[in-house]
């Protein structure tokens, strides 16, 4: 952790050198054309290809995805747009003026040598001018001052980026767990309806039991409510199966309609976790590289800030060509052209630029916490992931044993009962302990895999480091 923190606890001295914007392009251009693969291996390790064909129609069509790549590609837009504030501006104009002058009055007539009150028409006069000029302008990023706030566009534009891979992980993530909630939630309802079928005959050998005087009526009455209990939970059962389908379908930006078929079954073999995980490779989360990326905008936005208050030089250049013949415009017979350099040296501005200045420092500062906050988060996650395969590995192999021993408890049980052996509590009681250790077993098969799922996420990805994808955040400076 010491090591990662003190990478990012100073930002390179942009000052004296300019970043070739065509690199940077390169670099955007590099980014969006090879993405890393939401696989990265571990969605492949499910087994699943029914799974795997429906994250990719989940990415295609979700709506909430959609909108932060759309987002993801107007801040590189933007970025674009800092960039090109680095070169000059260039612009053409063009116009055409059309005068017309009437000569009607005393003063006018005598000008032009008519008697005075004579009936005279007026005389009008009508000119045209065609005008063509070429305008160019450049500020000198003397101090890189531009540079830095071109560069903080793009640490802006890999925010969005690793915000868009997140949110990419994320959802393929959310779409996998919400396809073992369905896959579970129909084991569930299986096994309640598998219960009520054996409650039936339970309850059909007490009623004969009770007809040939052999058990009393309340044995009866305690298995009906047994029986009647179970069809509840099995309606119960049947509801949340449809409600996690149709949550599923909602990934997809589909009605939810609750008619889409979920094939496979939840795994049993997980692959085993490696023993002594590499700590880089939690630096590919795309949470970590977002942060970092806005611990470096934030640094570039105090450089600029700093920057702002040294003076500004630009340069000016125009000229115009001007003719009454349209056809004349491209002799240049008649260019006025001038070319002017200024330098701007902010005086006094009531402290703006000075607590601005401040104000960044402090933001990149805050920064540095955050990111701090976001790597401890990030171990956190890891940790309890970990924690909790070794638990949950643990409790299904214990429970599977439960569960065993449960249903043969109540084989045993119904049989005894049916000899007269044994009492009727005796008999609900292993019913229901099968019913329990059974549902139980399933719950915990599917928050086994839903952990796993939740630790390739936490790490980004799989248990190899090498998939990991490359960080575009860079120094400006190479």
């Amino acid at each position: 952790m010491a090591l990662i923190l003190s990478s990012c606890a100073s930002l390179p001295d942009l000052s004296g050198e300019v970043t070739n914007s065509l690199d940077v392009n390169e670099k955007w251009q590099m980014a969006n054309s090879e993405p890393f693969s939401i696989e990265n291996g571990w969605l492949e390790t499910l087994s699943n290809k029914d799974l795997s064909q429906y994250v990719d129609e989940v990415l295609q069509s979700n709506p909430n995805y959609n909108e932060l790549a759309l987002r993801m590609e107007a801040a590189g837009y933007n970025a674009d747009a800092a960039f090109g504030r680095l070169l000059p501006r260039v612009g053409a104009s063009g116009n055409v003026t059309q005068s017309k002058n009437q000569f009607g009055n005393f003063n006018q007539q005598v000008r032009m040598g008519q008697q005075p009150g004579a009936v005279q028409q007026p005389i009008s006069n009508t000119a045209t001018n065609y005008t063509i000029g070429l305008d160019a302008s450049w500020e000198a990023d003397v101090w890189g001052r531009l540079t830095a706030n071109a560069a903080v566009a793009r640490a802006n534009y890999e925010v969005a980026e690793y915000d868009y891979y997140g949110a990419r992980l994320s959802l393929a993530s959310q779409v996998a767990q919400g396809w073992f909630d369905v896959i579970e939630a129909k084991q569930q309802w299986d096994l309640s309806i598998f219960t009520v079928e054996n409650y039936e005959r339970a309850t059909q050998i007490i009623r004969n039991r009770f007809k040939r005087g052999l058990s009393s009526g309340l044995d009866l009455r305690l298995s009906i409510t047994n029986l009647e209990a179970s069809k509840a939970t099995e309606q119960q059962l049947m509801t949340a199966y449809n409600q996690a389908l149709r949550n599923l379908e909602l990934f997809a930006g589909k009605y939810p309609s609750a008619d889409m078929i979920v094939s496979g079954t939840i795994p049993d073999d997980l692959a085993d976790i490696p023993i002594g995980i590499p700590l880089d490779i939690i630096e590919r989360r795309p949470d970590l590289m977002a942060a970092r990326a806005r611990l470096y905008a934030a640094g570039y936005r105090s450089i600029a800030a700093d920057k702002a208050m040294l003076p500004s030089i630009t340069i000016t250049a125009r000229g115009n060509n001007t003719t009454e013949e349209f056809g004349e415009l491209l002799k240049f017979d008649n260019v006025f052209w001038n070319l002017v350099g200024g330098i701007t040296q902010p005086i006094f501005q009531g402290g703006q630029l000075k607590y601005t200045a401040k104000a960044e420092q402090f933001n990149f500062e805050a920064q540095k916490q955050n990111y701090a906050t976001t790597l401890l988060r990030a171990f956190n996650e890891v940790e309890n992931a970990l924690d909790n395969d070794r638990t949950l590995a643990a409790r299904v192999q214990f429970t599977e044993t439960a569960a065993e021993n449960a249903i043969a408890a109540e084989r045993v049980a119904l049989e005894q009962y049916s000899q007269g052996l044994i009492p009727i509590a005796t008999l609900l009681q292993s019913q229901r302990s099968s019913l329990t250790q059974q549902s139980q077993l399933l719950s915990i098969r599917k928050q086994r895999i839903n952990n796993r799922i939740a630790l390739y996420l936490s790490l980004g990805g799989d248990f190899k480091s090498n998939n990991a994808p490359i960080a575009i955040v860079q120094e400006i400076q190479s």
